[in-house]
């Protein structure tokens, strides 16, 4: 007789692992928010990391040298930096076999946009602290329920329709 119990279930597996890398803090706070919406049934073990900032090549050399057999490897940017540096980190990503994501021109943008309409022709800085006045204190940042309140899925779900970015990024969560 077998040991085993056919009744017993069996251990999910994921099909594909995927490493999503944030630049910073930030990043990786609204992406593992993304992934606890998005990718339960996706059949995709996603593991969420962030880098430790520096200019945008060394962010992708630092998602190369994580640890891990991933299927893909995806680096979240903010376009913000100079156009030699974004070349360069392109240039870097397309050798080492990494997809990139960039956000114009930065994170704080698209969840403004996200919650808001589209502010037009404001900088970085601008929406970074326009983010924090406004909706999420840099205190809070680090709170997962903040990131559950502000950005509940049926808000993500409507305007993934109209912010490509967004639905990019909904798009990796869901496996692919």
């Amino acid at each position: 007789m077998s040991r085993t119990n056919p009744y017993k279930k069996k251990r999910r597996q994921a099909s594909k692992t995927l490493l999503v890398f944030g630049e910073g803090f930030s990043e990786e706070m609204f992406l593992k928010h993304l992934k606890s919406l998005y990718s339960y049934k996706s059949n995709v073990a996603i593991t969420v990391k962030k880098g430790k900032g520096g200019d945008a090549q060394s962010i992708v050399i630092d998602a190369d040298r994580t640890p891990g057999a991933f299927d893909r490897k995806i680096v979240i940017l903010d376009n913000d930096k100079t156009k030699t540096e974004m070349t360069l980190a392109r240039q870097e990503a397309k050798n080492r076999c990494i997809e990139l994501v960039e956000n114009t021109p930065c994170l704080e943008f698209l969840l403004i946009s996200i919650l808001d309409k589209k502010p037009s022709g404001k900088n970085s800085n601008w929406c970074k602290g326009e983010f924090e006045s406004k909706y999420l204190d840099k205190k809070k940042r680090g709170e997962p329920s903040e990131y559950v309140k502000l950005f509940p899925k049926k808000l993500l779900d409507a305007q993934r329709i109209k912010i490509s970015e967004l639905n990019k990024l909904v798009l990796i969560m869901e496996g692919k």
